[in-house]
């Protein structure tokens, strides 16, 4: 049985972070371990949303498994509640991730070129220290553009996308993902990567209008999920693209609340 460890926030409604991450590992076979990095009444698109950071547990929890001798094949980290998080981060990495095992970073900073309003600028400068020790990350062009600096534009091409890549490899992350990229097809937009064999990824997905918080959660942890269930890089991020766009097509067919983001209990057919 693989393990996974998931370092990600825990918001009490809504389809996002840790309420979408470990459905999905479960139902694809992987057994799970959850650190909260905060706890939220709601995930962030709902206004007057109630935020607990859980620095202290997350320490609490580091000390535990160290006695317990734990171990994980894979290791997830995404919403950090703020940058002193990124240390516990980085202890989880070294002393729990199993030799040849996969550490996936989704740098959650913000959305349509602009940071996260619960974050200060330092936290870009912390997010990178993270990159040394991600087999995989998975920003989206806004993250892309926070982590290298670079002033946020939703229309560059496939190469400099690519060159966004290169980049983001030289700062330490071997396996670049970047979600939310510009197509030039009308209708769609694009998931650009890079592996660390310098392999090009390219695939463009239809692009659906809707507010869905947890979209990049859940793409993320399928990505993790089929690459520890031994998918090839590039089949899983096929695989996770297309469970996102159809569960996002089923969020507008319901008609539900979008903040609530993609109806897992239906999405997964369990």
């Amino acid at each position: 049985m693989k393990r996974i460890l998931a370092i990600h926030d825990l918001s009490g409604w809504g389809h996002t972070s840790l309420m979408a991450s470990i459905p999905i590992l479960y139902q694809q076979g992987l057994q799970v371990a959850a650190m909260p990095s905060a706890v939220l009444s709601t995930n962030t698109d709902y206004e007057g949303y109630q935020m607990q950071d859980m620095s202290a547990q997350m320490k609490r929890s580091l000390e535990h498994w160290a006695r317990l001798g734990v171990s994980f094949d894979a290791v997830y980290s995404g919403f950090l509640a703020g940058e002193d998080q990124v240390g516990l981060v980085k202890e989880a990495i070294e002393r729990f991730a199993a030799p040849g095992g996969i550490v996936l970073i989704d740098p959650v900073l913000g959305d349509c070129g602009k940071l996260y309003s619960c974050y200060k600028p330092s936290m870009v400068e912390a997010m990178r220290e993270l990159l040394p020790l991600a087999e995989i990350i998975t920003p989206n062009l806004s993250e892309a553009c926070l982590l290298l600096g670079r002033d946020y534009n939703p229309r560059i091409g496939h190469e400099e996308a690519q060159g966004y890549c290169r980049e983001l490899q030289k700062m330490g992350a071997k396996t670049v993902i970047i979600t939310s990229a510009f197509s030039p097809k009308p209708g769609y937009s694009a998931i650009v990567g890079l592996d660390e064999r310098g392999k090009d990824h390219y695939l463009e997905t239809r692009y659906l209008p809707s507010v869905c918080p947890g979209a990049g959660d859940i793409f993320a942890t399928m990505l993790l999920a089929r690459l520890i269930n031994e998918d090839s890089l590039g089949k899983a991020i096929s695989k996770a693209a297309a469970f996102v766009k159809e569960g996002i097509l089923l969020a507008l067919s319901l008609g539900e609340d979008p903040r609530c983001g993609i109806p897992l209990e239906k999405a997964l057919k369990i």
